[in-house]
């Protein structure tokens, strides 16, 4: 028996998704920096892999004292590679860690220039001599870093590592609610016209319950693939 209750629950799951801000460009001259390469990187980085698998990655702005945390990474539209940070208040939860980092580097390609964008700032990796150290009385491995440009709105959070599995989740559950739906809704037609059904209310009442989750899902499935582009 379809109870149209749960359907609704299910369905005002997926009827909240936040917006993905663009980030300005203007204040960023990236051809004037010197800018490390996602080769550098990992033959650095995993120089940490053995003793600081699970370390958080950090990076530390000199002149200000702060300290930013990798949250995710993609490539921009000129092909660099762009590591989304946060800033790190007390407590090191949400962060990449060496062995994420490692793995989500690999899959980029090894001459890609890198720099960081967080709170608003385009920061550069400090590459002279060894670029990453361990500080062990915080469990993390970091660099540091320089201002090179700035940025008047958040740039995209790019998805930790294990999301892609959830969205993939959400996907076939919406695929699968959609599936669902269209079989109520062909089935409660089919003894409506046959009269093999309950009564006509409940089963007028099943269809339009039923069109109206697959027309939502349907719609949020097909904007969140708008989103990811």
């Amino acid at each position: 028996m379809f109870y149209p209750g749960i359907l609704e629950s299910q369905v005002t799951i997926y009827l909240f998704s936040s917006m993905i801000c663009r980030i300005n460009n203007h204040n960023m001259k990236k051809d004037n920096v010197h800018l490390s390469t996602v080769s550098e990187l990992l033959g650095e980085l995993k120089k940490y892999k053995k003793n600081h698998w699970d370390d958080c990655v950090v990076a530390w702005l000199k002149d200000d004292e702060v300290t930013f945390g990798v949250v995710g990474m993609g490539n921009d539209k000129d092909g660099d590679l762009r590591i989304i940070v946060e800033v790190v208040d007390d407590v090191l939860e949400g962060f990449w860690t060496v062995e994420e980092v490692i793995s989500s580097l690999e899959c980029k390609g090894k001459d890609a220039r890198v720099y960081l964008a967080g709170e608003g700032l385009y920061l550069a990796i400090d590459s002279r001599g060894c670029i990453f150290t361990e500080a062990d009385d915080d469990d993390v491995v970091g660099c540091h870093v320089t201002v090179f440009g700035e940025y008047e709105e958040m740039p995209q959070k790019a998805p930790a590592l294990g999301k892609a599995k959830e969205n993939r989740g959400e996907i076939i559950a919406l695929i699968a609610i959609i599936a669902g739906s269209a079989l109520l809704v062909f089935y409660n037609a089919y003894t409506l016209i046959t009269g093999t059904g309950g009564p006509v209310l409940e089963s007028v009442l099943y269809i339009v319950g039923a069109s109206i989750a697959a027309a939502v899902c349907g719609l949020t499935l097909f904007y969140s693939k708008e989103d990811r582009r």
